[in-house]
């Protein structure tokens, strides 16, 4: 009886072995088997209605499955179950969004993907070039011609990439509405991947920064701040304009994310795995580095400015920012018509040999003096310079009019001579 009793129990557990068996192969054919489906159903779909319809399926696939998450795991290696659902995830959103744009936009995808490439291979060279070009920069500096000419290369380098990397961001906003509002998750989460793909934030943040170590490793000359101001406001506007754009995608690539962990699907999206996995506010990476080319532009600015007063021995009070620049000059003119001592040196030497020259157009900027208070200034210089050419010239009169009347009044006190009498 014993005999037969342990046959009988090992017969149980050969079927329950073969039962289980037979059960994990069953759920690894069945997820491939609608996986597969899923993903070819995908492909070929070519409206927004279809790719509508597969969205609930694919949702049914990973909450169906998830339970057995640590078996697929093994099953099947290398891939994980968590990589498998983000990637056919990954292939809905980027499948939406070509036939979203195909049939709202009426946008050639191969042509709008392909300029996005080629911006991006230029830039590339350009952070090259720009590499180079700083190496050459501390190498020039024994002399000053080379000095400047390779300041001017690095410098338009700089401008370049500015110029081309806003033009890469275009050309992945291009196709969507102006106002992210109106775009569904699913697009944005798309451009969310263009983005991180082309690694945008990352490069506007090195431009920035670029700008930064250029005015930190230059000596510039009073006409270069002007376009160089001109560059870092156009460029903080721009910023300012998308950067509302980045977050709204960024919170719609978060929320996706999140709901993604919840239901045990794209784990590693979550963790950053994948492109579309993006920081709930990207611009505060930019934003603290254009502070700090504010700021250094500032510095630099007004410290090379305060140095055309003192190389002239010229006492002024300090600035560092346009309305105390204004106070300090307006000051020194008026202290200046108090006691009427000598300004020549300030008026025409510093004023309007140097800094209405040369550093005119950077102070006429409205972020540094502006154009009008820049005039109202120096029509204020140029009164003590006029008040000063007036009392001289009165002096002179007087000191003139005095020696003709001397003269004259010595002529006319000497004695007539006497004329001979005729006989």
């Amino acid at each position: 009886m014993k005999t037969i009793g342990a046959l009988l129990l090992l017969s149980t557990l050969i079927t329950q072995g073969l039962d289980a068996q037979q059960s994990d192969y069953q759920i690894k054919q069945d997820f491939e088997s609608e996986y597969r489906a899923i993903k070819n159903r995908i492909d070929s779909s070519m409206t927004i209605a279809e790719l509508d319809s597969l969205k609930s399926r694919l949702e049914k696939l990973s909450a169906e499955y998830v339970v057995h998450a640590r078996f697929l795991d093994k099953a099947l290696y290398p891939q994980t179950y968590d990589e498998a659902i983000d990637n056919l995830r990954t292939d809905y959103v980027l499948t939406y969004d070509r036939v979203y744009l195909i049939q709202n936009q009426g946008v050639k995808i191969e042509e709008l993907e392909g300029r996005i490439l080629l911006l991006t291979a230029r830039l590339d060279t350009l952070g090259t070039e720009r590499t180079r070009l700083f190496t050459e920069l501390q190498e020039s500096k024994r002399s000053v011609a080379s000095l400047r000419e390779a300041m001017k290369r690095l410098s338009s380098n700089l401008q370049a990439k500015d110029r081309l990397l806003f033009a890469l961001i275009d050309s992945i906003f291009l196709p969507y509405d102006k106002n992210l509002n109106q775009v569904a998750d699913v697009q944005k989460e798309a451009i969310g991947r263009k983005l991180a793909r082309a690694n945008v934030v990352a490069r506007v943040y090195d431009v920035a920064a670029d700008n930064v170590r250029f005015l930190e490793s230059t000596q510039l000359q009073a006409k270069d701040y002007a376009s160089i101001i001109e560059q870092y406001q156009q460029f903080k506007s721009k910023w300012s304009g998308l950067k509302e754009r980045f977050n709204a995608v960024a919170v719609a690539d978060a929320a996706q994310s999140g709901a993604a962990t919840k239901t045990g699907k794209g784990t590693a999206a979550a963790k950053g795995g994948t492109p579309g996995a993006a920081q709930e506010d990207p611009g505060n990476h930019v934003d603290s580095v254009l502070v700090g080319w504010n700021t250094k532009l500032l510095s630099v600015f007004w410290t090379a400015l305060g140095q055309e007063f003192t190389s002239k021995e010229v006492s002024i009070k300090s600035f560092s920012d346009g309305p105390s620049f204004s106070a300090s000059v307006r000051a020194y003119v008026d202290s200046s018509k108090a006691s009427g001592s000598d300004a020549s040196v300030f008026v025409n030497d510093i004023w309007k040999e140097r800094i209405d020259r040369e550093w005119r157009d950077a102070l006429s900027k409205e972020s540094m003096l502006g154009k009008v208070e820049y005039a109202a200034l120096d029509k204020y210089v140029s009164e003590l310079g006029q008040q000063k050419f007036d009392a001289k010239f009165i002096l002179y009169i007087l000191v003139f009019a005095m020696v003709v009347a001397g003269i004259w009044w010595f002529v006319g006190r000497k004695p007539k001579e006497m004329k001979p009498i005729s006989k």
